[in-house]
């Protein structure tokens, strides 16, 4: 749909330079976990939110882990469209496989790599600077817009969007994520399930095993009866947007001696479910496939416990008014101009969404970066595809709180 004056002068506000200048700056400002400190990051921000003359606040569960809440007010206080995106961001593990200094939000080609030129910092400065473009303009919204670059989410954000949400200092009626999504719409990501398997044995002299029952024996038995067993069934669930439910093996130890049979092992397993299951649903089958290996394949003593579960899993309606609404801001910023279509998506990962999953409030995932090259070496993202996120963002706004 054409742009109205009101929205093409917001867009005239998004400079290409200053995109990356911000973005750049924002890189070389360190966030990493661990130890997760955020305050030069969050300090950067709120800086421009100051010289802006954009009211905000710097808020904290701990101190060395800032979050922002940066507000523009219009005509009512509600609605309010929340934008919120993480500054914090994993840790380099070899930095002899980069071939651009991790901290220095270098250009090159039109792309800028750095730890976080993807995630998350892309779309925190698209959040950031869309908020600024309808400032500059002059805009009166119609509701509210709340900007909430965040931190914690690297290290599974108690106490950065959980605690937001909990203490209800972030309690939007509508909610876009800056995840890297490619400039595509999601409307569904997977909960995340951990939990740990243990299987007891019975200790006995490594030169006499059979006077024990070896824990790591038993263990091997299971993992490839859940392979050919349980797997396979998990794969046929299905959803629209998102990859089918998983299980992954992440860890195993056992035994403390070459010289003993061990009376333990231990496993860990992520489960990603799409929505349709719980925490209590995943824990009650497993259990029973666990039984029925016990009944029919071999008797085993075993403990299934959580170590961590991210709640729901996070499903907006494609009908969404929010949902059109982006997906027509997409359309006109890039679109338009490409001819390129963007059919909806899911998100892989996961996405501090998670945590108004139940709130009945439509959660948006968008935003600049294939999710590919996040966590990775020689992380990057095109400035170019910054800028349009930036646009989009702003026309969201724009358009969800009924600018005037």
């Amino acid at each position: 749909m054409p742009l109205s004056p009101l929205e093409q002068k917001v867009l005239d506000f998004v400079d290409e330079q200053e995109v990356a200048g911000f973005l750049q700056g924002l890189v070389r400002a360190k966030s990493v976990f661990p130890p997760g400190d955020c305050v030069e990051a969050a300090e950067y921000c709120a800086a421009l939110f100051a010289r802006e003359g954009i009211d905000y606040k710097i808020v904290a569960d701990l101190p060395e882990r800032p979050s922002l809440l940066a507000t523009l007010r219009g005509k009512r206080e509600r609605p309010q469209l929340a934008f919120n995106a993480h500054i914090d961001t994993v840790s380099i593990e070899n930095p002899d496989a980069w071939e651009h200094d991790p901290f220095g939000g270098e250009v090159v080609d039109g792309v800028l790599y750095g730890r976080g030129a993807g995630d998350d910092k892309s779309s925190v400065t698209a959040q950031v600077l869309a908020a600024v473009a309808i400032h500059r303009a002059g805009v009166q919204l119609g509701g509210t817009l709340v900007v909430n670059p965040v931190a914690d989410e690297e290290s599974l954000g108690a106490h950065g969007a959980q605690w937001l949400h909990d203490t209800g200092q972030l309690a939007p009626d509508m909610l876009i994520i800056g995840e890297q999504t490619n400039n595509v719409v999601a409307i569904a990501e997977r909960s995340i399930n951990w939990l740990e398997l243990v299987i007891h044995g019975e200790a006995a002299h490594g030169a006499m095993p059979w006077n024990g029952v070896n824990a790591i024996k038993q263990m091997a038995r299971v993992i490839d009866y859940l392979q050919q067993e349980y797997e396979p069934l998990l794969a046929q669930r299905t959803h629209p947007y998102l990859p089918p439910s998983t299980m992954n093996l992440g860890t195993i130890e056992g035994g403390i001696k070459t010289n003993m049979v061990p009376e333990r092992c231990r496993i860990t397993l992520d489960r990603r479910v799409p929505p349709g299951e719980t925490i209590e649903t995943i824990t009650g089958e497993l259990c029973d496939v666990l039984e029925r290996f016990s009944r029919e394949v071999q008797t085993i003593n075993f403990e299934l416990n959580v170590l961590y579960s991210s709640g729901l899993p996070l499903e907006t309606s494609p009908d969404d008014p929010l949902v059109r609404v982006m997906q027509q801001a997409v359309s006109d910023v890039a679109a338009s101009l490409t001819g390129e279509q963007r059919p909806l998506t899911g998100y892989n990962q996961g996405s501090d969404g998670r945590f108004f999953a139940g709130d009945g409030i439509p959660v948006l995932i968008f935003g600049p970066s294939h999710p590919d090259v996040g966590h990775s070496a020689n992380e990057h993202v095109s400035v170019a595809q910054v800028v349009e996120a930036t646009k989009i963002y702003a026309l969201t706004a724009l358009r969800a709180l009924q600018a005037e």
